[in-house]
């Protein structure tokens, strides 16, 4: 055989149900890719079934179900207060509580599209999976997720009364009504969403939230029967073939159930549920960062799982997208099938390249998590850090013409704006030259070489670096150009992408020998005091402090405003920001700081209190922003034809800016 990655491409047969291969596409839908339309529209159904046609041998869909059979008496009380800790003056989270909107199987307008969904999906070869959860009155013991997931697990969990066991009847009956609706409309399949003790099944699987005394609560086998009972509805209403797939946490807080549960779970449900899919005992540390240093972190509980003997199929999902470790996953028996989202976000052609055994040019995530909403200060739209398409797939082609003949092209900066650019117009035909000052490609990313969680930062400058290499751009390293040598050229077009330099605040003694900026610490930290202050607690100077603290240095970040690292991503990656810089004995911080002053080996600031203090500080870090180079940039205007100012000297901003920005320009041409 051929292909490389033989064990992951292989199809398996379910039941009667055949995959075309070990790729599942886990529950994720770009949140802001359509408006308040009832139904899945062209977005969305594009969004999903470009995950089927890059290779995907299932595909779970989201925010599909049925009105609820039980009156809510609390459904007409006002939401909440929607306090927005990030940003206060931005009242909503998301866009507001109903983003997206759920998806009426029961509405015949709705119906129709959510037919179009499957069929797409089924067009591409892949299976359709409609995840399903039944909504009851809020007084039951049930819990949400909360609108924005930003603090300690992101999960509420409160406890209300035991359901009626009467009423979990008829419950179980409305899971299957659910399921055969879904059936109806072409899904292949229903994801039973279980875990992180937040929806109905996972709450009775749990110790921690499961207190009943009936057969519904105490053991383990009690625990598991409700779960049960809903799988054997949907099972006999919608036939042997209709595939299951349950997800869970495998391991719990303490207190919760363990990994030996899991295990023997696992046993309970075979003959019940076809799959199982094993998650974290949070909902954020499901989404690992790259504060987990170990790529595939929840590998170990579906090795288990498989190791028992347990006649269920096994599915592993967390931080996977690395093809030679797929491969090696499912070549060793460790799991039946590798699930993934950020991977298919990150990589339009996926599958292709795993079929075409080229590990190599799959783009790395970053694993920022900002597909989920990277800033509340920024226009509510899905963006990808490293995949400038996300979000337009339903009419990028529209978007971007061909181009109409072969140009000679410049570009200015091999940061990644300029790389990204460079790329783009060597894959549209054109002929590139790429301008780096230094002895090699990166602009800030290198950076980050020596910084133990910015690791997928480093494999992402790699594979930038590798794929400028590959395209057959023209790199000139060791040269700074300038618009003398650039106009000389004859370029039929010039992007600059020289980055943007570190704001200055105004603070009396900022030009002290013991200043320095957080982007020109990197690799010089052995010429540091041990003790350093940093001024800016912004993500930047929180990532700063955290590099230092690690390297043995005492720190101390002053922050001005009541929050650290506001502007981080506040999804499913807030809390695991936090968590990494708490577990530093030698990280501290300060909020509600303003710097007035910095003389000799003291920093000077009002606190809360508004009290004039001080702080010792061998060393001290600005970190108070960054401000595009846009007037050196102006200067190579008239260089070529066309002139492009993109990246971070176009407005500074972070790596989802720079690579549209870049893509966009490069495309235009």
């Amino acid at each position: 055989m051929s292909l490389k990655y033989e064990h992951l491409l292989s199809p398996l047969k379910v039941g009667n149900v055949i995959f075309k291969n070990r790729l599942l596409a886990a529950p994720s839908r770009p949140h802001f890719v359509q408006g308040p339309e009832s139904y899945p529209a062209e977005a969305l159904i594009t969004s999903y079934a470009n995950k089927a046609r890059n290779g995907a041998a299932l595909v779970t869909v989201k925010n599909i179900g049925l009105p609820p059979i039980f009156e809510d008496p609390d459904a007409q009380l006002p939401p909440p207060p929607d306090v927005n800790v990030f940003n206060p003056g931005r009242k909503t989270h998301m866009g507001g509580r109903h983003n997206p909107p759920l998806f009426n199987m029961d509405n015949g307008h709705t119906q129709n599209y959510l037919s179009m969904l499957t069929e797409t999906i089924h067009f591409y070869g892949g299976l359709a999976s409609a995840q399903l959860d039944v909504m009851v009155p809020r007084k039951w013991d049930v819990s949400r997720v909360p609108p924005h997931e930003t603090f300690g697990a992101g999960q509420v969990n409160k406890m209300g009364e035991p359901i009626p066991a009467e009423m979990l009847d008829q419950i179980a009956d409305e899971y299957a009504n659910h399921a055969y609706r879904a059936k109806e409309l072409g899904f292949d399949a229903a994801y039973i969403y279980m875990p992180y003790r937040g929806l109905l099944l996972g709450r009775f699987l749990s110790p921690l939230t499961n207190k009943r005394n009936d057969q519904f609560g105490g053991s383990l086998e009690n625990r598991a029967r409700f779960p049960l009972m809903v799988a054997d509805r949907i099972r006999r209403k919608c036939g042997k073939d209709f595939i299951l797939e349950a997800c869970m946490s495998g391991v719990e807080p303490p207190g919760g159930f363990t990994l030996e549960d899991s295990i023997q779970f696992a046993k309970l449900f075979s003959g019940h549920f076809d799959l199982l899919q094993l998650r974290a005992g949070e909902i954020d540390p499901s989404h690992p960062a790259g504060f987990n240093l170990e790529r595939t972190p929840f590998l170990y509980m579906a090795e288990a799982i498989k190791k028992s003997g347990a006649d269920i199929k096994v599915v592993t999902v967390g931080g996977y997208l690395d093809l030679d470790i797929s491969e090696d996953v499912i070549a060793s028996g460790k799991a039946d099938f590798v699930s993934m989202a950020r991977a298919w976000i990150c990589n339009p052609e996926l599958g292709r390249l795993a079929y075409e055994g080229r590990n190599e040019d799959v783009v790395p995530c970053l694993r920022c998590n900002a597909c989920h909403v990277s800033s509340y200060f920024k226009p509510w739209n899905s963006t990808c850090s490293v995949n400038p398409a996300y979000g337009f797939e339903h009419k990028i082609e529209r978007m971007i013409a061909p181009p109409t003949d072969k140009k000679k092209m410049a570009v200015i900066g091999g940061g990644p704006a300029g790389m990204e650019a460079a790329l783009v117009a060597a894959s549209r035909g054109h002929k590139v030259t790429l301008y780096e000052k230094k002895a090699d490609l990166g602009g800030l990313f290198k950076t980050f070489e020596n910084v133990s969680f910015k690791w997928p930062h480093k494999d992402f400058k790699n594979y930038l670096v590798r794929q400028v290499s590959k395209a057959g751009v023209n790199i000139r390293l060791n040269t700074e150009a300038t618009p003398e040598m650039i106009k000389i050229e004859g370029y039929d077009a010039v992007l600059v992408a020289i980055g943007a330099e570190p704001v200055v605040p105004p603070i009396p003694g900022i030009n002290g020998q013991n200043v320095f900026y957080a982007k020109n610490v990197f690799g010089h930290e052995d010429a540091l005091n041990e003790n350093v202050v940093i001024v800016g607690g912004g993500a930047v100077g929180v990532e700063t402090g955290m590099h230092l603290a690690e390297k043995g240095h005492q720190v101390t970040v002053l922050e001005m405003t009541d929050m650290l690292a506001r502007d981080a991503t506040p999804i499913h990656y807030y809390s695991l920001f936090r968590s990494a810089w708490e577990k530093l004995v030698n990280f501290h911080y300060i909020i509600n700081a303003r710097v007035d002053g910095i003389a000799g080996d003291k920093v000077t600031y009002v606190g809360a209190d508004g009290q004039n203090q001080s702080i010792k500080a061998g060393s001290v870090i600005i970190a108070a922003g960054m401000t595009a180079k846009s007037d050196q940039a102006l200067q190579f205007y008239g260089t070529g034809d066309r002139f492009f100012m993109i990246g971070d000297c176009k407005t500074a901003g972070d790596v989802q800016m720079a690579t549209r920005s870049a893509f966009g320009a490069a495309s235009s041409l």
